[in-house]
């Protein structure tokens, strides 16, 4: 990975897409299943970020982003782990949907790394050590609800790389 000098354009560009990613993941829920399944779009800026921007910016977004939204709306509550998912998060997606031509298998493997890793393996162990989803069906629940989103998020990211040209031209 290289690094380089941002220009002012770019760093507005992240902070919007931090500012996009606090709203989006907190405020535009989906609640298809009241307190087991909630569609949560704030994946999407990370996903853009990665797109646009490589690995290191989307990284730096979602862990910035994770901690703004855990400083405003967990009432101060931070806690490392869920901070450790945002830079997988980040990673995935900046290190398969930065390259063009986005190819499908790229943006199928992206989100179920992103779904299977850091949704239903690191947050469920983040939310089973805060002392949380301690019952039987917890992990085959929080399994089968990552599962079913899978393809709804990978549906969305697959319509957003159909306008990729367009949303580059409007972002930069």
């Amino acid at each position: 990975m290289k690094f380089k000098a941002l220009k002012t354009k770019e760093l507005t560009m992240l902070s919007l897409l931090i500012a996009l990613n606090v709203v989006m993941a907190e405020l535009l829920k989906i609640k298809v299943i009241p307190n087991v399944l909630e569609l949560s779009f704030g994946f999407l800026p990370i996903a853009v970020t990665g797109m646009f921007f490589g690995p290191v910016a989307s990284i730096v977004v979602a862990v910035i982003a994770d901690i703004i939204g855990a400083l405003i709306f967990s009432g101060g509550n931070f806690f490392f782990g869920y901070t450790l998912t945002a830079f997988c998060t980040g990673l995935f997606y900046g290190c398969f949907l930065h390259k063009k031509p986005m190819k499908l298998w790229k943006i199928l493997l992206a989100q179920a790394l992103v779904s299977l890793i850091c949704y239903a393996g690191l947050n469920t162990l983040w939310t089973y050590l805060m002392g949380y989803g301690r019952s039987e069906g917890f992990i085959v629940t929080r399994l089968i609800v990552n599962l079913v989103s899978y393809p709804i998020y990978s549906l969305i990211l697959i319509l957003l790389s159909r306008y990729r040209n367009t949303l580059e031209r409007a972002i930069r």
